[in-house]
């Protein structure tokens, strides 16, 4: 059941291309525009980047990382459960599991000062295994040992690729990923292709992401990843969260065919204001696929108002990345539409003050 939109004025903000000059000084959608190019450098970067004689292949890895410097190691380790044999882990934490002389151990931050990132690693010092940190900068490009460095004056959210490619090209040269250029080519091109479909310059009637936006605002969305496409679910909710500032959840297919459809029924007044994002990709797991077509009839028969997107994509790392580009390009829209800076991170600087 997909719930249509009665507000003309929404559009109309969405097609209002001053109004996009006022909110978003910093350029937001500009950074999401040139996804696919960010991805280009950042493999270069890390694909070409020199293994020290020191390593050797690991038979597990650790990324340490939170918010948008995290989300490059949650989708290696999603795409590493379906190619690859050795696992990834990803910490969102201030401590790492105990490694052994085989573990390799990524530290990935943007800023490079990121206060949970920064104490996991330190600890991690003291423990056997291979050491590797990704930043953009601040206090882990003083880590003495092996480094990569990039330059990024955005958000984290936006450096996207940066927190993806350069430890993709990195465990690709490693052997742990078999992931090459072309297969790199193809996802750019995907990227590429969402700017143009999706970019300002299209009008709302002709886009799909200005339209999913307007269906999503003023309303509580529940974006439901099916398979590999968890990853791209949390990146939804999160994006949603940072730059349109409005409250989002995610789960996972199969996951809450087992729990949440449990209490389809209640409460009635949450009910109301839900909007539930399904997720689906063209080469997810058969068996996942029907699940999201009888999800989406049992919140029908609910009255929950609900919609279905399939990201297409021959790979399970194209999948995932066309899938969070468009939920980047919606919650880009979805500020836009809520008023505010989609770059604005008051909130969480008051809360850094805060915590120290």
């Amino acid at each position: 059941m997909i719930r249509k939109s009665t507000s003309p004025s929404a559009e109309e903000s969405l097609d209002d291309l001053t109004l996009f000059a006022r909110l978003d000084q910093d350029e937001m959608g500009n950074q999401i525009a040139k996804l696919g190019d960010q991805i280009r450098d950042a493999w270069v970067v890390g694909k070409g980047w020199e293994i020290p004689t020191s390593f050797q292949t690991p038979d597990r890895v650790i990324v340490v990382g939170v918010g948008g410097s995290a989300i490059g190691g949650d989708i290696v380790s999603m795409i590493a459960r379906t190619i690859s044999r050795v696992p990834v882990d990803v910490v969102r934490n201030y401590l790492v599991p105990q490694a052994g002389p085989r573990t390799l151990i990524v530290a990935c931050s943007v800023s490079g000062d990121t206060e949970e990132t920064l104490t996991a690693f330190e600890t991690a010092h003291h423990q056997k295994g291979m050491k590797l940190a990704i930043t953009g900068g601040g206090q882990l490009a003083t880590f003495d040992g092996p480094l990569i460095t990039y330059s990024w004056e955005g958000h984290p959210r936006s450096a996207f690729g940066w927190g993806l490619m350069p430890l993709v090209g990195v465990l690709s040269t490693l052997k742990i990923l078999p992931i090459s250029d072309t297969d790199i080519e193809i996802a750019a091109k995907a990227l590429d292709a969402n700017a143009t479909s999706y970019g300002i310059d299209v009008p709302t009637e002709f886009n799909s992401a200005k339209q999913l936006a307007i269906r999503l605002h003023g309303r509580l969305p529940f974006i439901v990843g099916a398979d590999f496409l968890e990853v791209a679910a949390r990146r939804w909710a999160g994006q949603l969260q940072e730059n349109a500032k409005q409250w989002a959840f995610f789960g996972a297919i199969p996951e809450i065919n087992h729990n949440l459809l449990n209490v389809l029924g209640l409460p009635q007044a949450g009910l109301e204001q839900l909007e539930v994002v399904l997720l689906d990709a063209e080469i997810a797991h058969e068996r996942n696929r029907r699940r999201v077509e009888l999800t989406s009839t049992m919140l029908d028969e609910a009255g929950i108002a609900n919609s279905t997107e399939i990201s297409s994509g021959a790979s399970t790392l194209e999948s995932i990345l066309r899938a969070c580009s468009l939920g980047d390009w919606i919650s880009y829209y979805s500020a836009i539409l809520n008023g505010v800076d989609p770059s604005d991170t008051k909130s969480i600087e008051t809360f850094k003050q805060r915590v120290r």
